[in-house]
């Protein structure tokens, strides 16, 4: 083993001072002391701050991707709805339309129908206005034919002739 004699000569032959050694030793041990209170106690927080607020970002970050992705779904769906209730109302206009239309045909029809029979009783309130106005013309000359008939031989007069020839003129 190495005594403390040969220590100190190794010690003094390298040109270390053993005191000042364990000098330095205290003051480098005291400034350790130190800097871990003042600067590496300091600094952890510091870094475990930052750490943390880090951590916060990214789970900000994934929490907000999620909510995108959410609202995006949303969005999907309203769209889709909205389509659907477009093509409702789109599906329920025709409907409506071909309802209106088949109402305005049968009130073309209906109407077209009363212009009709008015026009046909109009027709036959006329027809039998011509036709009395022409048995009372076909009366009128009749009778001249009569008077002339009557002017010329009397007795050629039949009653039951005149009678038939009223009757067949009214047919």
């Amino acid at each position: 083993m190495i005594s403390d004699k040969d220590m100190s000569e190794l010690f003094s032959k390298l040109g270390i001072d053993w005191k000042l050694l364990i000098a330095q030793a205290v003051n480098f041990l005291i400034l350790l002391t130190v800097l871990k209170f003042t600067v590496y106690k300091p600094l952890l927080g510091l870094l475990k701050k930052r750490k943390i607020k880090i951590e916060k970002g990214l789970e900000d970050a994934r929490l907000s991707g999620e909510k995108l992705e959410e609202a995006e779904l949303i969005k999907k769906d309203k769209l889709a709805e909205a389509d659907h209730m477009a093509l409702t109302l789109i599906k329920k206009s025709e409907v409506r339309g071909k309802e209106l239309e088949a109402e305005l045909l049968d009130k073309a029809r209906k109407k077209e129908r009363d212009l009709l029979s008015t026009a046909k009783m109009e027709a036959e309130r006329q027809t039998e206005a011509e036709k009395i106005r022409f048995f009372e013309e076909a009366a009128g000359l009749i009778k001249q034919a009569i008077v002339q008939v009557v002017k010329s031989s009397p007795e050629e007069i039949d009653e039951k002739l005149i009678h038939q020839a009223v009757a067949k003129l009214k047919t």
